[in-house]
């Protein structure tokens, strides 16, 4: 995770159940509006997922542009049209730590940047 102005790059990692793999593939083809509009109401932008089939491995990345990232997952967790995505995302996913919650992606340590 990097701070540079208003702007935090986060990058986080899950594995991903390979019998599960072409429905989660379908559902991010064609992603939900208000899914997407929650995200950018969350300060999220640039958002992607790369997929490294070889080790079932899902990576992510987005900036954050909020001033509370806890606050703003605590507010997109009580949307409804979030929990219905969620519900569909969630068990094609391994977290690859252990964790609490519903939460399944490990945030990565950032490293390296170049602008």
């Amino acid at each position: 995770m990097e701070r540079r102005s208003s702007i935090t790059r986060i990058g986080a990692a899950v594995g991903i159940r390979p019998e599960a793999l072409e429905t989660y593939r379908q559902l991010h083809a064609n992603p939900w509006p208000e899914v997407l509009a929650e995200n950018t109401r969350a300060g999220r932008s640039n958002y992607s997922i790369f997929l490294l089939p070889q080790k079932n491995l899902l990576f992510s990345c987005y900036e954050y542009s909020g001033h509370d990232r806890a606050a703003d997952a605590a507010r997109m967790a009580q949307n409804p049209v979030m929990q219905e995505w969620w519900s569909r995302c969630r068990p094609a996913q391994i977290p690859l730590v252990d964790g609490t919650g519903d939460r399944r992606w490990t945030d990565l340590e950032l490293i390296f940047h170049q602008d």
